[in-house]
């Protein structure tokens, strides 16, 4: 339960880019990935708030929503379907006047500070989807109210050369512990650096003046510059995140994400380590293994049909991998059909596509081959 009876509501900003997760996120939010057989990465913000008792989360939509409509919908799968707790969907305002450069996801925020004030909320958590990570929301919120800070960010140490993506931020603090400053990756030249997590946490009524002012200034855009501007502006501290992290940045951020679930270290610390992540509930026929199947360093969802060799491989939902097809390194997302005699090595190959009898490709864990959603691949491709 939430520290100190203080209430907290949670938001959830879904406007990330999505170009360096393309086709992926061709016709989904970055939030709506598959991830590990099961879940999407929505599945992750949604639970680390719903199990410290969040009673209102918002879900600040992009104009590629659908996906995230059709897996969370009433928010019972996290329980957030109560009579004294809800889930809502904002979607940006279309054609809504401007005001100077003040545009994009900023807007949606300002059309919508009833959301934050009805809440009756004590603290805003704002996050977005691309943060892999298990986070305790309540430590958190026990250690922005022990440190008197106007707003806390969520940050990860690790050396410069585990982090990925080019538009990854980190902290600079002060000689009081204070962080003073988020600066680009690039600027950083420790080895060891603080990896902004873009995980905030501030009182509601900070939250609301932080909108206005930036509308009425003119000058920022985007919700993710105006904290950035924030810290500089305000007591802020840092909170160290300890747990598994990824920054699902890139297409190889990606791969390499469900990739690492194939460790039981990682996955137990992911799914599983402050409180579990919860996901939308399907009832599926268990997973079919023909007499000559081979499998090994697998994670396997309901209503497969396994007729070949797969391993160290990642397969959703209802996908069928005929005789004699070999699968290794990949993730196949739901529906996906491998025919006979096939090889797929190092492949991220969204739902419902085909891979005809004889077929192969071949890509390398460092540069994984995508293909796209409802594609056929032919013999001579």
């Amino acid at each position: 339960m939430i520290t100190n009876n203080q209430k907290i509501c949670g938001v959830i900003n879904l406007s990330e880019s999505i170009d360096a997760t393309l086709p992926l996120t061709e016709h989904r939010p970055v939030a709506g990935l598959p991830f590990c057989g099961r879940y999407r990465l929505i599945d992750f913000p949604l639970s680390n708030l719903a199990s410290a008792g969040a009673d209102s989360i918002g879900i600040f939509m992009n104009d590629r929503s659908r996906s995230i409509y059709d897996h969370v919908r009433s928010g019972s799968d996290w329980d957030l379907d109560g009579a004294h707790s809800g889930l809502f969907f904002f979607t940006p305002t279309i054609d809504r006047p401007t005001y100077g450069r003040v545009k994009e996801d900023l807007s949606n925020y300002y059309d919508n500070l009833e959301f934050i004030e009805k809440s009756g909320a004590d603290y805003v958590l704002i996050m977005g989807s691309r943060m892999l990570c298990n986070l305790d929301v309540n430590a958190l919120l026990r250690y922005h109210l022990e440190q008197k800070a106007a707003i806390t960010v969520v940050y990860k140490k690790m050396h410069r050369m585990e982090s990925n993506g080019v538009r990854s931020t980190s902290l600079v603090f002060g000689k009081d512990g204070r962080v003073i400053q988020i600066v680009s990756e690039a600027e950083q030249q420790d080895d060891q650096i603080a990896k902004n997590m873009e995980i905030y946490l501030m009182n509601a009524r900070l939250f609301t003046r932080l909108i206005r002012c930036c509308t009425a200034g003119n000058e920022l855009y985007r919700l993710r510059d105006a904290l950035h501007q924030s810290v500089s502006e305000f007591p802020t501290i840092g909170f160290k995140y300890t747990g598994y992290m990824k920054n699902v940045q890139s297409i190889k951020a990606y791969y390499d994400a469900n990739m690492d679930m194939l460790k039981d270290a990682n996955r137990t610390a992911l799914l599983n380590g402050n409180h579990r992540i919860s996901t939308k509930i399907k009832n599926e026929v268990p997973a079919f293994y023909g007499q000559n199947a081979e499998v090994s360093e697998i994670l396997l969802a309901n209503g497969c049909v396994i007729h070949g060799s797969v391993r160290r491989s990642i397969l959703s939902r209802n996908v069928t991998v005929a005789a004699g097809a070999k699968i290794e390194g990949s993730i196949l997302m739901e529906g996906c059909v491998i025919g006979e005699g096939a090889c797929l090595e190092n492949v991220i190959m969204d739902k419902q596509t085909y891979v005809e009898p004889g077929s192969k490709v071949i890509g390398s864990k460092f540069k994984p081959i995508v293909i796209e959603k409802k594609s056929t691949i032919y013999l001579d491709t």
